[in-house]
């Protein structure tokens, strides 16, 4: 029976103890600087959309890893089926039997997308077992909670795991429950990592805590995008606008604009890049993903999905998203 690590996917990068545990990070900390970004740090070591894959008869998956108490489990799936879901909270041994599988499978496993985590050991004991190389578009997702997807019941489950799972991406998810703020750090991990379709979800937490104003806004979102097209030139770029949130529709933060401003702000920006010559960027709706009966019923707390929730997000961003990425232009 052979033994094989896990090959990681989804991490800018691992870093390794001396004692042999590995931690993940999902951004290049270069231009992080600690007090003022110690919350986008933290969000940062967090493994949402990192996963494993092999290729397997017959086996056993291996778990040996410390997480936060708080954290999202672990999800195991054969041939794109959950089999395992199995706890991520604290110290965990788990040592887990794929069960009946046809020949050379294909097994997964997602990191909790929520929690600090570190591993000490990731293997998959069978028959015929190797890692599976991933292929398909290389997507970079970035955005707030929204995308890291806390409320999703497990890390598969999560919207950019499933829209990925559909159409065969490779995800690399920047969602960052708070920390959606146009970041520089943000900005040059975008820039330093290979992609074939960019999607940037916007507004969100710069309305909830008014990070910028009317004055700002457009010019930080215009930067930014602009920097990230200079590093890709030719990729398509999807730019969401927040989806709805009721209660926050036509409130004014403390800098004086609306969720709806942001969102008309996001479109804004969007199309002033479009009249200036780069058709491969596109805007998408945020605020048609869900009407306003399903917000109230799909978001407990008016803010975040619920795994309904997500999974209708999926579906219904899943082919705009793709219809963007593979446009011929």
């Amino acid at each position: 029976m052979d033994s094989v690590d896990a090959g990681w996917a989804g991490a800018f990068e691992i870093v390794h103890d001396a004692d042999g545990w590995q931690q993940f990070r999902r951004l290049d900390g270069a231009l992080l600087i600690p007090p003022a970004t110690d919350g986008l740090a933290e969000r940062a070591k967090m493994c949402a959309g990192i996963h494993a894959s092999w290729k397997v008869t017959a086996g056993r998956l291996v778990i040996e890893a410390e997480g936060q108490d708080d954290g999202s489990p672990f999800d195991v799936l054969v041939n794109g089926v959950l089999r395992h879901r199995v706890s991520g909270a604290g110290r965990v041994s788990h040592d887990l039997d794929l069960g009946d599988m046809p020949p050379h499978s294909t097994v997964q496993l997602w990191l909790p997308q929520y929690g600090a985590l570190r591993v000490l050991e990731v293997s998959l004991k069978g028959e015929d077992v190797a890692v599976a190389t991933e292929t398909g578009k290389r997507w970079i997702a970035y955005g707030s909670s929204i995308t890291q997807c806390r409320q999703a019941d497990g890390p598969s489950e999560a919207w950019p795991a499933l829209v990925a799972r559909q159409y065969g991406w490779q995800l690399q998810s920047l969602g960052f429950g708070g920390e959606c703020q146009l970041d520089p750090a943000v900005e040059s991990t975008i820039s330093q990592l290979p992609a074939d379709f960019i999607s940037l979800c916007l507004g969100i937490n710069t309305y909830n805590v008014a990070a910028f104003s009317g004055r700002t806004f457009a010019s930080q979102v215009l930067g930014f995008v602009s920097n990230i097209r200079r590093a890709h030139p030719g990729v398509p770029i999807a730019v969401i606008s927040p989806v709805l949130s009721l209660p926050r529709e036509e409130a004014p933060n403390s800098a004086g604009w609306t969720l709806s401003d942001y969102r008309n702000g996001v479109a804004e920006v969007v199309r002033a890049v479009r009249e200036r010559g780069d058709h491969r960027i596109q805007l998408v709706d945020g605020g048609g993903v869900f009407t306003p009966p399903e917000s109230a019923a799909l978001m407990p707390d008016t803010l975040h999905p619920n795994n309904d929730g997500y999974r209708l997000m999926a579906a219904r961003l899943g082919p705009q998203l793709a219809a963007i990425a593979n446009a011929q232009h």
